[in-house]
């Protein structure tokens, strides 16, 4: 794909960047220990496109607070900070995994664009991802998955796979329960701000006793989505997305 510079870039955010909103999140008092990254693509969504937005860091905020809500210790990378290299030494031992960029069906595949603090920016793929989460021919199954992104929710897309989530649904009474296992994602086309609103809902009814899939459809009810911004999942309705050991997933070959 070529990269055409500010234009390029500017071209791109008029279907994904609108304007600001403010949100905040307390974190809640828990033990940390299992691993989780945080990334924001700032470079992609202020510099590249000539904009001032804190859209970015306030969706790094409430995963990184969220994360520690739920007794993860997560790290969180953005501008610089977040390269290819950064997130593929680290995936393989994510169990909560929170990325907001770019994504969509590359040429390489299904994935996201790495910030690196340039507007060239490099392609993060599932494939390279898989590779990393797989041991002993099974795929390393985390915990929680959020790809704030477009195009990754996709029925089509294999992102939540690489991440061994199979693209199930289990139902609010439990049935055909997935596993500790929780993906949320975007069809089509997201609007940064619909998503900042829905995200900072979804975490709000997460941290406050509900599980993933009633703070889901708690966040559907009562975010507002104008644009056609369309949250989807994966996983298990009924988990709290507090972690639990990796396991393989043996149907995310």
């Amino acid at each position: 794909m070529r990269h055409d510079g500010g234009f390029r870039w500017r071209r791109l955010a008029l279907l994904c960047l609108t304007a600001n909103m403010t949100a905040a999140l307390t974190a809640g008092p828990v033990a940390a220990g299992y691993q989780g990254s945080v990334y924001d693509n700032k470079t992609a969504f202020t510099t590249c496109i000539g904009v001032s937005s804190t859209i970015p860091q306030q969706m790094r905020t409430l995963a990184v607070n969220a994360f520690r809500y739920l007794a993860y210790t997560p790290s969180s990378y953005e501008a610089t900070g977040f390269t290819a290299s950064t997130v593929l030494s680290r995936v393989g031992a994510d169990q909560a995994f929170y990325v907001f960029s770019h994504g969509d069906h590359y040429y390489t595949g299904w994935g996201f664009r790495a910030d690196g603090g340039v507007c060239s920016q490099a392609i993060v793929t599932s494939g390279q991802i898989k590779t990393k989460r797989t041991v002993s021919g099974y795929v390393k199954a985390a915990n929680v998955v959020v790809a704030s992104t477009c195009h990754l929710g996709e029925t089509a897309s294999d992102f939540p796979l690489a991440f061994g989530i199979a693209k199930i649904r289990s139902t609010p009474t439990g049935t055909n329960y997935q596993g500790p296992k929780f993906f949320l994602g975007y069809a089509g086309t997201a609007w940064t701000n619909e998503m900042l609103a829905f995200e900072t809902s979804f975490w709000k009814w997460a941290m406050s006793g509900h599980n993933l899939g009633e703070a889901f459809d708690l966040a559907r009810k009562y975010t507002a989505l104008p644009n056609g911004t369309l949250p989807t999942w994966w996983g298990s309705y009924t988990y709290s997305g507090v972690p639990f050991p990796v396991t393989p997933c043996y149907t995310c070959l």
